[in-house]
C-alpha cells in the first residue's frame, strides 16, 4: 500500500516548492510582460482658481524613460508614440532619460524629440542624468527642441490667461536652486512645478504650488502583496506613486516607464501619466 499520510515535513516541503514555483512565475511575468506593458493613464486634477482658458488642459507626464541596455531605443519609441496618442497639450519630462552611459544620451534624445505638443515638450534632468552627463543631457535636449527648466519658470498663456510653469534641480545632486527656480513666481496664482524628486513635497519652498510632477521611484518597480513596495520605507520613496495633497499644494507622482538594476516591473506597470488640470469649485 502507498503511504498517503501527510507529515508535517512534507507538508512544509511543498508549500516552500509552491512558493518558490510561484515566485519564479512572478519574476517571469514581471521580466518578460509586465515591464513592456505600457499603460496610458488619465487624473483630473482640480486645482483653486486655475485660470478658465486652462479648464481642461491636459498635460503628458513622461519620467524615467532609462534608455540602457535594459531599455530598448524600441522602447522608447512606444513611449513617445504613447504619449503622442494622448493629443495633449503639453507635454512634461522629469528626468532620467539615460541611467548610467554617455553612449546613450544622444540616441534618447534624438526619439523624445519626436514629442509633440501646442505647448511644448518642457524638461527637468534627474539624477541619473546627473551620474551619466548632466552637461551632455542639457545640451542633447536642447538641441533637439526640448524646452530645460534649468532652475526657471516660465508662463503659458491660453485664450487670453496665464498658468506659471517652474522646473527645479536635483536636491540629490546639490543642483536645486530654488530662488531662480521661482524668480517672478507669484505663489497665489496657479501654478505647476517640475521636480525629478518626489521628496521636494515636503519642503517649505513648495508651499503654495498648486500641482508639483515628479517621478524616480517607477511606482517602487516592485509592489508585493501585502507588503507594498519595499522602497517605500526608504524616506526617498516616500511618496512611490499617485496624487498626494497638503494644503492648497499638490503632488503627482507617475510610474514613470523604465527600470534599472533589473529588467523588471512587478506591480509598477510602465505609464505615460495625462493629468486634466480642472477648475476647483
Amino acid at each position: 500500500m502507498i503511504e498517503t499520510k501527510l507529515t508535517r515535513r512534507r507538508f512544509i516541503k511543498g508549500l516552500a516548492a509552491a512558493g518558490a514555483a510561484g515566485a519564479g512565475g512572478a519574476l517571469a511575468y514581471g521580466s518578460l510582460f509586465e515591464r513592456l506593458d505600457y499603460e496610458l493613464t488619465e487624473t483630473d486634477i482640480f486645482i483653486r482658481d486655475l485660470p478658465p482658458s486652462f479648464d481642461g488642459f491636459r498635460v503628458a507626464q513622461v519620467s524615467d524613460v532609462h534608455h540602457s541596455s535594459l531599455v530598448s531605443a524600441d522602447e522608447v519609441r512606444r513611449v513617445v508614440a504613447l504619449a503622442n496618442s494622448a493629443r495633449c497639450d503639453l507635454v512634461a519630462l522629469t528626468g532620467d532619460y539615460t541611467t548610467a552611459s554617455r553612449k546613450y544620451v544622444e540616441p534618447c534624445a534624438e526619439i523624445l524629440a519626436g514629442l509633440a505638443a501646442p505647448h511644448g515638450v518642457w524638461a527637468v534632468l534627474g539624477n541619473h542624468d546627473h551620474h551619466t552627463d548632466p552637461l551632455l543631457t542639457r545640451q542633447a535636449l536642447k538641441s533637439r527642441g526640448i524646452n530645460l527648466l534649468d532652475n526657471a519658470n516660465t508662463r503659458l498663456r491660453r485664450g487670453g490667461d496665464e498658468l506659471q510653469l517652474a522646473g527645479v534641480g536635483d536636491w540629490s545632486w546639490v543642483d536645486a536652486d530654488w530662488g531662480r527656480a521661482f524668480a517672478g513666481v507669484d505663489r497665489a496664482r496657479p501654478s505647476l512645478l517640475l521636480s525629478h524628486q518626489p521628496s521636494v513635497f515636503d519642503r517649505p519652498e513648495t508651499e503654495g504650488v498648486s500641482l508639483i510632477l515628479s517621478g524616480h521611484t517607477h511606482g517602487g518597480q516592485v509592489n508585493l502583496p501585502v507588503i507594498g513596495a519595499p522602497v517605500s520605507h526608504l524616506n526617498e520613496f516616500k511618496y512611490v506613486r499617485g496624487r498626494f495633497e497638503r494644503g492648497t499644494t499638490q503632488l503627482f507622482v507617475t510610474r514613470g516607464t523604465g527600470t534599472i538594476g533589473v529588467p523588471l516591473r512587478l506591480g509598477a506597470r510602465p505609464e505615460v501619466a495625462v493629468l486634466r488640470l480642472r477648475r476647483a469649485a
